[in-house]
């Protein structure tokens, strides 16, 4: 048997189900019992079905739309996964959690069938995950030498029709506050996101920018200090735009919730997990209302097409050069927390979507593992 030398994976952590979400199939080759799955089987029933159920309702507005090469890809999307049973010991998840099994093995995610859709909800949730684990290890690498701060940067909501133009415009806006001599006088880097959100009552569109910022400790102290009513006049001035009122900014950390060491790192992971999230949330365009999807996917794939919606600058850049990090956003959805060792392998578990379901294909042990890593 020979075992798929590169399709899609990553770790993630697994935890214990209450019941089977999953439904497994009579035969596969192991007689291992099926309750060591379980804990993968509420992974898939929790994170994972949800995900393929919106892939599915995805696949019918891009055939309405004439995407039918987009469609197939979607609708084969996460339609095959593959989880190692590795010991504890090989490492946890680059989530931070690890399987809360009663055994101490852990399991991790090392193949599946991604399609890359911009609008895929399969793809942006792992796309997520990955900005999330990438900007958490530039921060805890930096955070001895830097405070950070979070950044929204917005503009007036616009229509569908002026969505294109006005990501442009907010583009070159962003160009002209990091070239302000004030932004370049007292940050030391950034990462930026773009998150589109739409308002169903107004039929409007709200693109802003999430930013986390890094200054010198002595920060907050100094002359480099640059009040909020600052930032937003420096943003009005970058976009041309005096009709934006509102900037928010505010420290990762104050002396409520200030930490040092592991508990420092955690927090600050956790602080930006919200701002690593990807540009758009499924539940931004797919409703109940199918001509509603048909619409704001519509507008949405022709704005977003051929951008960029995350970018490093500064420290950041520096740090994820210096960790020899991927693509954030057309690289390896695949090894997020490295290759996984032949040896540390015990068991893999392939499950295949079908009828509306995750089902368990087969399990196989470890010999069959370390001859189809050596293939």
């Amino acid at each position: 048997m020979r075992f798929p030398k590169k399709r899609e994976s990553n770790s993630l952590p697994l935890s214990d189900p209450q019941n089977n979400g999953v439904v497994p199939l009579q035969y596969h080759n192991s007689t291992t019992s099926l309750k060591k799955s379980q804990s993968i089987d509420s992974e898939l029933r929790d994170k994972w079905t949800p995900k393929r159920i919106l892939c599915e309702r995805l696949v019918s507005v891009y055939r309405f739309l004439g995407l039918d090469k987009r469609a197939e890809r979607v609708d084969n999307c996460g339609t095959s996964l593959e989880f190692v049973k590795v010991a504890a010991a090989a490492g946890g998840s680059p989530l931070g959690n690890e399987s809360s099994s009663s055994s101490n093995d852990i399991f991790k995610l090392h193949s599946a069938n991604f399609c890359r859709d911009r609008l895929c909800p399969m793809c942006s949730w792992r796309r997520s995950y990955k900005i999330f684990g990438q900007v958490s290890k530039i921060m805890n690498l930096i955070q001895n030498d830097y405070e950070f701060l979070f950044l929204t940067l917005t503009v007036p909501n616009v229509s569908g029709e002026e969505l294109p133009d006005k990501l442009d415009s907010l583009q070159t806006g962003w160009r002209n506050f990091t070239r302000n001599k004030r932004f370049k006088f007292s940050v030391c880097g950034y990462f930026k996101a773009l998150e589109i959100t739409y308002n169903k009552k107004m039929d409007t569109f709200h693109p802003h920018y999430h930013v986390v910022i890094a200054v010198n400790k002595s920060y907050f102290k100094g002359f480099k200090y640059i009040q909020r009513n600052d930032w937003l006049y420096m943003w009005q001035c970058a976009m041309n735009d005096f009709s934006i009122t509102q900037v928010d900014i505010r420290k990762a950390r104050n002396k409520k919730t200030e930490r040092i060491g592991a508990d420092c790192s955690a927090y600050l992971a956790s602080c930006v997990a919200e701002i690593a999230k990807y540009a758009v949330k499924s539940s931004d365009y797919l409703f109940d209302d199918i001509g509603l999807s048909r619409y704001v996917v519509s507008v949405l794939f022709r704005a977003l097409s051929d951008r960029r919606l995350i970018s490093f600058g500064g420290c950041f850049k520096k740090a994820f050069q210096a960790l020899n990090l991927d693509d954030s956003e057309n690289g390896d959805l695949i090894h997020l927390d490295g290759e996984l060792r032949s040896d540390v392998a015990l068991q893999i578990y392939r499950y295949g979507w079908s009828c509306g379901a995750y089902k368990l294909i087969e399990i196989s042990h470890k010999a069959d593992i370390l001859a189809d890593f050596d293939e």
